[in-house]
């Protein structure tokens, strides 16, 4: 049975393949997904912002739910990177596309003086 060899770069089309196919996730995942949560979040954090400089005897009240809301946001985006690399990983292990991460022939070997669950206590004896 002939192996498949793996390769580092898509062919032109490939790119286009896993443009596309992201393009189309990131535009549904702009009507119910983690985007659309973000954009709600940050037209709340908004609103609490206009409502506080109109209004100033509101924006100690409203500053813990900013603060709450700019967390949450801060959050979702690192959901959001990480959701977007795992997808293109994906397409890209099913194009045979080798990662740079995947790329487990040029490790250095292990130093067994430098394994930390080692005991250094032994090498006394």
């Amino acid at each position: 049975m002939p192996t498949a060899t793996r390769k580092t770069d898509l062919t032109p089309l490939e790119a286009i393949v896993v443009e596309h196919t992201l393009g189309e996730e990131a535009r549904r995942n702009t009507r119910d997904g983690t985007l659309a949560r973000i954009q709600q979040l940050t037209r709340e954090r908004q609103k609490l912002y206009a409502k506080s400089a109109a209004h100033p005897l509101f924006a100690p009240a409203n500053r813990a739910r900013i603060a709450a809301i700019s967390a949450e946001i801060e959050l979702l985006w690192d959901v959001l990177r990480r959701e977007r690399a795992t997808r293109r990983a994906q397409i890209e292990r099913a194009l045979n596309v080798a990662c740079e991460d995947d790329d487990n022939d040029h490790r250095e070997p292990r130093d067994p003086s430098r394994d930390p669950s080692r005991d250094p206590s032994s090498d006394a004896a």
